[in-house]
């Protein structure tokens, strides 16, 4: 069972490999959400809105060309860095916000944790994952597609020396 790492995108277009060689991304929750204690310290989790905030970094032997993006509009990036969703059965409902031009992906988990490759079929945004006896959970892993704003743009730098292009981008979800 092989896979393809899918290539970084934004608005469509593919980051060249020379510009996007390494790539790493992580992804975080921000939002109107937190812990709020009651007069015994009881914990009381109030949240009126959440959404991601994912930061790219890129490296390679030219710069990743993102010059002409205009930074005050909204931007449709094809993310690099997988999310997962684990559950006891093998039908997982993902999000409809995810990449179709790279296939989710699945394990069996048994139980001491390990995973085990199982075959994955989608229909709409609902994954049935391969039976496996030992399983005990399963879990399926997608690259979102995000709808996103960077409004401070991209940090760029270049080594003359060592002759190395890298960016770096901060994205919130809109």
């Amino acid at each position: 069972m092989s896979r393809q790492q899918p290539d970084l995108m934004i608005d469509g277009v593919r980051l060249p490999l020379a510009a996007a060689g390494v790539v790493s991304q992580s992804y975080e929750d921000f939002g109107g959400f937190g812990v709020l204690r009651l007069g015994l310290g009881a914990a009381v989790h109030q949240q009126a809105w959440r959404r991601v905030r994912t930061t790219l970094s890129a490296s390679g032997w030219v710069p990743a060309g993102l010059d002409a993006l205009d930074w005050s509009q909204t931007h449709v990036l094809g993310c690099v860095a997988p999310r997962s969703i684990q559950a006891a059965g093998r039908v997982i409902t993902l999000p409809a916000a995810r990449r179709t031009d790279a296939a989710p992906y699945g394990f069996a988990v048994d139980a001491v944790g390990l995973l085990r490759p199982v075959a994955v079929t989608v229909a709409g945004n609902v994954a049935t994952l391969g039976a496996d006896a030992g399983a005990v959970s399963y879990q399926v892993l997608y690259y979102p597609l995000l709808t996103v704003r960077a409004p401070q743009g991209p940090r760029v730098e270049y080594d003359a020396a060592g002759a190395a292009a890298s960016c770096e981008i901060v994205f919130e979800e809109v």
